[in-house]
């Protein structure tokens, strides 16, 4: 599960000890004794969490001198976690040993210890560097063992080990074995401590085979051995010729009364197949362990690696796993990656035939006629639990925080609609759903329907990523009802006119070492430092090799499978920068090739540092490079209402306009635009520009208004004002529009001492939707609905080329200090609206525009919106503080040049210059403490907190 920001937690350790852990009667303490054969321990700490009876939050503690008795000391480090009265239900710890924040795991698993009295009134257990087993004494014998052995051990070349030991070898009693024969080496090539080095063997890696190496440490004339890996030859042409395999077929397919099954296991040297009939283990209420039966499968000589086998049976709804063995070790009980649906907790594959999983009329749908071009979309996000959970939904029981939740008609709360009318309503074009694929290892499917448990999670931590969630289906124990029960929210909303994005997590893997990705081809499908860890630049344990071909084609089969199976409009692409630029364009290429609107956009950045070299990200610096590929526009989103960096700093509708450019920016559509020269454009093209100020992560729009005002002593109750003028900016921008939903009706994540910025797994108390705010919000949720219905209305605001932009939309009255206008006008877009005025004043004081000749329609003011006439006026205009406005001239194309320079600001407060001084006494001083505060945040992911170890 995700962990909280490291920082944070150093500053809250008194309180978590006291909060989080409680152990059996009379014993006081758990000592996790740690030895590291370096004698090392700089920046080493064990991260620790309570996993039984429930698993709760981890916290952060140090290592220290081992001071305990010489029965319990292990002459090296020790870690203490206190258990007091406070953590009365902890009967087991789960931990790891960690190297800064996630730099390094020192076992790449989640280990756990149950807390029993070793006889002191305390708990102890042992460690060892890179030993993953856990003592109970100093001298158990199925604990760690301290004497020397081998680090790593890899080939590098098609002859070449590198190896590492904790200890100085002499290279000659070095030896290698492939399938237990001696080989001849013919040189070694050691390291200056002679604790490793590059061996040389005298024949070519057969990929068919396993190898050993070999040695006496002489320290206690021990023999240590470690099995060879492949990792340093895994980007080789020779290993790509050998086993790139490009058939669409891995899986398990069902055709024609028979049952295929294909594994890509090209190191492996055997592969059984289990069949289950039930997708329940024995270790829950009702489930087995039995098996229907198991087969060898088979790797034919010119099958790329696959192991494939064909049953001439139908078995459709039977479930399955692999025992996969590499070297002198068989994993089991694997699920196959290209898994279609899994049982319970995603522990084992089902095996489906998909035209058997259709409701009614779903083979008929198409896509939604909705959109021409990325410009058009207005995308809506929204998590599948949040829509329906709270008791003011007033859905039926049986829906509530689940799939069907999403389509249930006829909801409301005190006359205002709800749910899925609400969304219907509101007339977004698409609707993006945080995760929905299964996450298994971060909920506990079983306590679905427990009132104590807390079954909520955002789902960035992925488990089979080719399966729907199951804690979202009416029966996560049966892997087909999910399929049919989410085939029914696509064919409703595409009923509505409403497609549905999917929010894909492919840069990183919900577990590591442990991950079915590893446990098949160990070493492939992640990157690697150079150190043998695992890389770490999503910030939650690890990130695939997503330019490797066997993971790029993985991910380019998986998006194609949710796009034709589930008829998906567009994939959002979690922490994209952590994907190649080749990977993504494929992905574009191949969606585009079944429909050219299907929308693909990511987040261009990390969540840590990545191997990836910079030239090869799909982020920012990079996206106008990637065709068909779109970005979220965080230069738009911190200008208009502050950094996320920073909780309290208001952006330029809460008066600070520094970031002018920036907002600029993102009305124009994130290209290079003449009248805003100071800013270097990277998206360069509308299509490619999410527009957004708010999304999962981070505030709410509500609570960074609250925050940010409340910090400079602002006036709370102009949040409403504030609102509707942060989203006026992006629905009245070029460029893709996105809304977090709630937005609409001043959402808020609430909690006893102020608001969650990162409530990826925090309890529905704090992420549900309150349809009891949008009774008392009415009129900002109809000011947004009416913004959407004029930006659908008008397709001078939705131009898709950016030389258009450029000759249609111009800035005006640009010498008024906080007010941001702009003219466009219809040469490129057939709009009925010749020349569209936008004044948006951010300004405390009334501004007065005076307008070119002629007669202009008001569309939008400070309390209405849509596409109506408010009133038509002539000459000049009062534009309140804290306003957008629209005006329309349908009769003339105005040229830009006949606005004036200048707007007045008026003397609300019989000062003329206090926009300016309250402009710069909020500017400044924020400007000065942003980066005292930016401490209170993460980085552009909140989920880097770490949602897996």
């Amino acid at each position: 599960m995700k962990k909280f920001l490291s920082l944070l937690i150093l500053l809250l350790i008194p309180v978590f000890f006291t909060s989080f852990f409680k152990a059996e009667e009379n014993i006081n303490n758990l000592y996790i004794h740690y030895f590291r054969y370096s004698g090392d321990y700089t920046n080493w700490t064990v991260w620790v969490w309570q996993s039984k009876p429930e698993s709760m939050e981890g916290v952060s503690i140090p290592l220290s001198d081992d001071e305990t008795a010489a029965a319990f000391n292990y002459g090296a480090k020790v870690a203490i976690i206190p258990l007091t009265d406070s953590f009365a239900d902890a009967t087991e710890v789960g931990f790891i040993v960690r190297r800064g924040d996630w730099v390094e795991k020192d076992v790449d698993t989640d280990r756990f210890a149950s807390i029993v009295d070793s006889g002191d009134g305390n708990c102890h257990i042992y460690l060892v560097e890179g030993d993953p087993l856990i003592g109970t004494s100093i001298d158990d014998e199925n604990g760690p063992s301290r004497t020397p052995k081998f680090k790593t051990g890899f080939f590098i070349s098609e002859n070449e080990i590198r190896f590492t030991a904790t200890e100085s070898v002499d290279p000659v009693d070095l030896k290698v074995y492939e399938n237990d024969v001696l080989l001849s080496i013919s040189a070694t090539s050691m390291n200056t401590d002679n604790k490793g080095g590059v061996i040389t063997i005298d024949k070519t890696l057969d990929y068919e085979k396993s190898y050993l190496i070999e040695v006496l440490f002489k320290s206690d004339n021990s023999t240590g051995s470690y099995a060879v890996t492949f990792d340093g030859v895994y980007d080789t042409d020779g290993f790509n010729n050998a086993f790139q395999y490009d058939k669409d077929d891995l899986g398990a397919t069902v055709k024609d009364g028979k049952t295929t099954f294909k594994l890509w296991a090209p190191i492996s040297s055997a592969v059984t197949l289990n069949i289950y009939s039930s997708g329940t283990p024995a270790s829950f209420d009702g489930g087995t362990d039995a098996k229907l039966a198991t087969h060898l499968m088979v790797k034919g000589d010119s099958d790329k690696g696959v192991f494939s086998l064909t049953l001439n049976e139908d078995l459709h709804g039977k479930y399955y796993t692999y025992d996969v063995t590499n070297g002198t070790k068989t994993n089991k009980d694997i699920v196959d990656p290209y898994a279609k649906s899994v049982g319970i907790n995603g522990l084992r594959g089902l095996i489906v035939d998909f035209s058997k999983t259709n409701p009614s009329g779903f083979q008929d749908i198409e896509l939604p006629d909705n959109m021409t071009n990325n410009v058009d979309a207005i995308i809506y996000e929204l998590h599948v639990r949040d829509l329906s959970i709270h008791e003011s939904w007033n859905g039926s029981s049986i829906n509530r925080g689940r799939y069907l939740g999403l389509i249930e008609e006829n909801t409301k709360y005190q006359g205002v609609t709800t749910g899925f009318d609400h969304i219907k309503e509101l007339g977004v074009t698409h609707v993006q759903l945080l995760p929905f694929f299964d996450y298994g290892n971060a909920i506990d499917e079983s306590k679905q329907d427990d009132s104590e448990y807390n079954s909520f999670n955002w789902g960035y931590m992925p488990l089979n990523f080719n399966s729907l969630e199951g804690n979202y289906s009416a029966n996560p124990y049966d892997g087909l009802v999910r399929i049919n029960e989410f085939k029914q929210v696509v064919k409703a909303y595409a009923d509505a006119g409403i497609r549905i994005n999917m929010d894909v997590v492919y840069n990183h893997t919900g577990q590591s070492a442990d991950s079915n990705f590893h446990l098949i081809v160990p070493g492939y499908y992640h990157r690697l430092t150079s150190s043998g860890a695992f890389s770490n630049g999503s910030g939650t344990g690890n990130e695939t090799a997503s330019e490797r071909s066997m993971v790029r084609k993985f991910i380019v089969d998986s998006v194609l499978f949710y796009a034709t199976e589930y008829k998906l409009g567009g994939f959002r692409f979690d922490l994209m920068a952590l994907h190649d630029i080749k990977t993504m364009e494929e992905i574009a290429a191949k969606l585009h090739e079944i429909d050219d609107t299907i929308m693909v956009y990511g987040e261009p950045w990390t969540g840590g540092t990545s191997t990836l070299p910079v030239s090869n990200q799909a982020s920012k610096s990079n996206i106008n490079k990637i065709d068909g590929v779109g970005a979220f526009n965080d230069s738009l989103r911190d200008g208009v209402k502050g950094s996320v960096f920073d909780q309290a700093g208001p952006g330029f509708v809460q008066g600070n306009y520094s970031p002018l450019n920036a907002v600029k920016y993102g009305i124009t559509g994130g290209i290079t635009h003449q009248d805003n020269t100071g800013f270097v454009a990277w998206h360069q093209d509308p299509n490619k520009t999410i527009n957004y100020v708010t999304c999962h992560d981070n505030n709410t729009l509500y609570d960074k208004l609250y925050l940010s005002l409340e910090a400079t002593e602002q006036d709370l109750s102009l949040i409403p004002l504030l609102s509707k003028q942060a989203n006026a900016y992006v629905l009245l921008a070029q460029g893709v529009s996105f809304l977090h939903a709630g937005d609409e009706f001043l959402r808020s994540k609430p909690l006893d001492d102020g608001f969650d910025h990162n409530s990826y797994q925090s309890p529905d108390s704090v992420n549900q939707i309150r349809w009891n705010l949008k009774v008392e919000n009415k009129e900002v949720n109809d000011y947004y609905k009416g913004l959407i219905a004029f930006r659908k209305a008008h397709p001078s605001l939705r131009m898709a080329d950016a030389q258009n932009i450029n000759d249609n939309l111009r800035f005006v009255y640009r010498d008024t200090r906080g007010f941001i206008a702009y003219s466009i006008t219809n040469d490129s877009s057939n709009d009925p609206i010749k020349t569209i005025l936008v004044l948006h004043n951010s300004n405390t004081s009334d501004i007065k525009v005076t307008l070119p000749s002629g007669n202009w329609n008001v569309y939008v003011n400070g309390t209405t919106a849509g596409n109506d006439i408010i009133e038509t006026v002539s000459n000049e205009i009062i534009i309140p503080a804290h306003t957008s406005y629209v005006l329309g001239n349908v009769d003339t194309k105005v040229n830009h040049s006949l606005f004036p320079a200048k707007a007045t600001v008026l003397d609300n407060n019989n000062n003329p210059n206090l926009g300016l001084i309250l402009g710069l006494s909020i500017g400044i001083p924020v400007l000065l403490g942003a980066a005292v505060a930016t401490f209170f945040i993460i980085k552009n992911k909140k989920k880097n907190a770490l949602e897996a170890k």
